[in-house]
């Protein structure tokens, strides 16, 4: 169960990291992005990172990148 923070953790600067390392040229992919380092910062504004309230704040903050990826992996294939 204590790896969940750390898998989350290392989710989210995995994120960061690729979407500052490489130019994302898909609009909708950046704003995924963004959306889920604004999500990420609020958890960690609302609750401490040990805590359950976080867990569940930055699990959803993936589901919602996760979803939000796949919309607009899709938009990319209609253009």
């Amino acid at each position: 169960m204590k790896k969940l923070p750390a898998l989350a953790a290392s989710l989210f600067a995995f994120t960061l990291l690729a979407a500052c390392s490489s130019k994302i040229d898909n609009p909708e992919m950046q704003q995924c992005a963004q959306q889920n380092y604004q999500c990420e910062a609020s958890c960690e504004q609302q609750s401490t990172a040990d805590g359950l309230v976080h867990k569940v704040c930055s699990n959803k903050c993936i589901e919602a990148y996760n979803q939000c990826k796949a919309n607009a992996e899709k938009l990319g294939e209609v253009k």
